[in-house]
């Protein structure tokens, strides 16, 4: 199991919401290419970048933040927030990012993640699945959909999406630990990866996530805060051996490389 360290952006800012509140916002650091750094120098192997400001409006205020965090370090980057049209994605993919993160074009726009899908295969596109309640979100979490969350996985599954992330809004921004339960009947219903954000606290919590067989634990608030070492927990995971007849749900990229602008160019 991946830990992967957030950074959400806002106004070219490190920032976190609670509950997908944009009015509740914790601004961490003015910095992102630094935090991302120092993400990198703790032990991560990959960084999840969401464009916040593209997720609320559809256009990526923070494109340049992005493109700056993808050029200065030596890891993988998934990005999401704001990705509408496959012409985005596919911008992002050339530039370097490793996986783009379709939302809201899932629901409204799923001919668009059907294309870059077909143009870059499954390895590159992950839908992200936003849960409020039970109700699936959009446009950053502001309005909900009329699908629940293993319609709308079943529904992208159809388009050639193989790799998923399942957020309790509820949750996010809360330190007050996953819907263990939820999760678990998520993972053994959903026959792809599924990686899950909000709520985590604690290596603990982490530990059980792996228990459960998720391919990977987006962190945010609990490693800006400093309840979780970054560090520690990655190793703390890494130490953790499942039974042989665990299910490991994670299935490998397959014939892909990932290409980084030189960052000299």
């Amino acid at each position: 199991m991946e830990i992967i360290p957030a950074i959400d952006l806002r106004g070219g800012r490190c920032v976190r919401l609670r509950q997908g509140d944009f009015a509740v916002e914790t601004i961490f650091d003015n910095d992102p290419v630094a935090v991302a750094s120092r993400f990198v120098e703790n032990g991560a192997n990959r960084i999840h970048v969401v464009d916040l400001d593209g997720a609320k409006d559809g256009v990526r205020a923070n494109a340049r933040s992005v493109s700056s965090i993808v050029r200065s370090i030596d890891v993988p980057v998934q990005v999401g927030g704001g990705i509408r049209h496959r012409d985005t994605a596919i911008a992002l993919l050339e530039q370097g990012v490793d996986r783009v993160i379709f939302g809201t074009a899932a629901i409204e726009a799923p001919d668009e993640v059907a294309h870059t899908v077909a143009a870059y295969g499954s390895g590159r596109v992950v839908v992200s699945v936003d849960s409020k309640g039970g109700e699936v979100t959009t446009h950053g979490w502001r309005y909900t959909v009329n699908t629940s969350v293993r319609m709308l996985i079943k529904t992208v599954s159809e388009l050639g999406v193989r790799r998923f992330i399942y957020t309790d809004v509820v949750k996010d921004g809360t330190l007050e630990h996953p819907d263990f339960e939820t999760i678990d009947r998520l993972v053994k219903d959903v026959r792809h990866p599924i990686s899950i954000a909000g709520g985590v606290a604690s290596i603990d919590d982490l530990i059980r996530l792996k228990r459960i067989g998720i391919e990977g634990a987006i962190v945010g608030l609990a490693v800006h805060s400093g309840a979780i070492n970054l560090c520690d927990a990655i190793h703390s995971v890494e130490a953790i051996t499942l039974p042989a007849n665990h299910r490991d749900k994670i299935e490998p990229d397959k014939n892909l490389t990932r290409t980084r602008p030189d960052a000299d160019a």
